[in-house]
């Protein structure tokens, strides 16, 4: 789809005025949906979808595995609104529709669709929809984004397998080990073992009593890696992470996320709507915890679309807000200092920068359609930054 095509349908939909609902955008034939999140965490699922449009021939390329990983939307669904009801606002949540049979975005281009002109089309919308996504929530957070791709085994063993691209046989190896740039620098979470705020290494964040297997495990969901099963055993068919996590999290060149993939088990979790209510119950506990934990959260700003990291008065005031079309932007500094501006869309995208300060402080809006807008002030000297939505009528 094309971003500019997405950015106006989502630009209209702020616009409808429904005080709790969610902004969605599908894709071609609607085949990948993206439901348009306001908190610091992205969901991807890539394998539970029914269709299987005649358009488009059944995969055969290199060996394709067909198994769809039963109930996984529903269950992200289930995940989605439980955050909603206790943030009051919403995960960034991508699905594709698509039997895998069909489409398989957890493998490259080639392999997934097959040379299938649609499905190379909703492959491509699919990643897109994730980094768009992404952007976005790092736009708002400040690169406090939380990444998790959803999945489901069949393997025997009843417990919820995490994985950061690191093997069987490399999650053995001692925490002392695993703390080397050797294995830090090839897993999905190697920026949180740099930026969270208590200083834990890789093999505690993986595994120690604050790491997510540990915190899910404690909430009876048993859990690998974590404190009480550290590693899953060599040749144990354990699912370390897939070619989404390996382009669209830190593992990645360019890419800041952390994140990782998770296979829920059937039994207990994703069977029923009364499980998959419990587990997103607890999962969206985990994950405000998990948050709280490693960074600095301000969960009461996710419906504004606006953070500072400077709550002095010495901010920056914008008005007006929302500004006619085509009329200027204007700030009001209490301060001589100058400021680098960043102008972006709704979908993280960079459309105007430059410098602003209280001898040049206006922006244009020419050229820009009608819609909502993120500005963002920083300056290098001071570390001071600021997001905030600006609405052009």
């Amino acid at each position: 789809m094309n971003l500019k095509v997405t950015a106006i349908i989502i630009l209209i939909l702020f616009f409808s005025n429904i005080a709790t609902a969610q902004q969605i955008v599908f894709g071609t034939n609607n085949y990948v949906e993206y439901q348009i999140g306001t908190l610091p965490f992205v969901i991807s699922v890539g394998h539970g979808g029914n269709l299987e449009p005649a358009s488009i021939p059944n995969r055969t390329c290199n060996s394709p595995v067909f198994a769809v990983d039963v109930n996984t939307i529903e269950t992200a669904m289930a995940i989605k609104n439980d955050l909603y009801t206790k943030t009051g606002c919403y995960p960034h949540l991508i699905i594709s529709h698509l039997k895998r049979n069909k489409l398989d975005p957890n493998r490259n281009l080639a392999d997934g669709a097959c040379g299938n002109a649609q499905a190379l089309i909703a492959w491509n919308e699919f990643h897109d929809f994730i980094a768009t996504a992404q952007n976005t929530a790092n736009l708002q957070y400040n690169s406090k984004t939380f990444f998790i791709d959803l999945h489901g085994h069949g393997n025997p063993m009843q417990r919820i397998e995490l994985g950061y691209l690191l093997y069987d046989d490399e999650l053995a190896l001692p925490d002392a080990t695993l703390n080397t740039s050797q294995y830090v620098n090839y897993s999905t979470i190697q920026n949180l073992v740099a930026s969270n705020v208590n200083n834990y290494t890789h093999s505690q964040l993986l595994r120690g009593p604050f790491a997510l297997g540990t915190m899910l495990s404690n909430q009876s969901y048993t859990s690998v890696p974590s404190q009480s099963i550290p590693s899953p055993g060599i040749n144990s068919n354990y699912f370390s992470g897939g070619y989404i996590v390996a382009n669209h999290t830190c593992y990645a060149q360019n890419v800041s996320i952390n994140g990782l993939q998770m296979e829920l088990y059937y039994d207990g979790i994703r069977d029923n709507v009364i499980s998959r209510a419990a587990f997103a119950d607890a999962f969206s506990d985990v994950l405000i915890d998990f948050m709280n934990t490693h960074f600095s959260m301000v969960w009461n700003s996710c419906n504004l679309l606006s953070t500072s990291e400077n709550t002095s008065t010495t901010t920056p005031k914008l008005f007006p807000n929302p500004v006619k079309n085509g009329n200027l932007i204007s700030f009001a500094f209490s301060d001589l200092q100058s400021y680098q501006y960043k102008m972006y869309t709704i979908l993280g995208q960079e459309i105007k920068k430059g410098i602003v300060s209280s001898e040049m402080n206006k922006i244009s809006t020419s050229g820009l359609i009608s819609g909502i807008y993120l500005v963002e002030l920083t300056t290098k000297e001071t570390g001071f930054r600021h997001v905030e939505k600006v609405i052009i009528d």
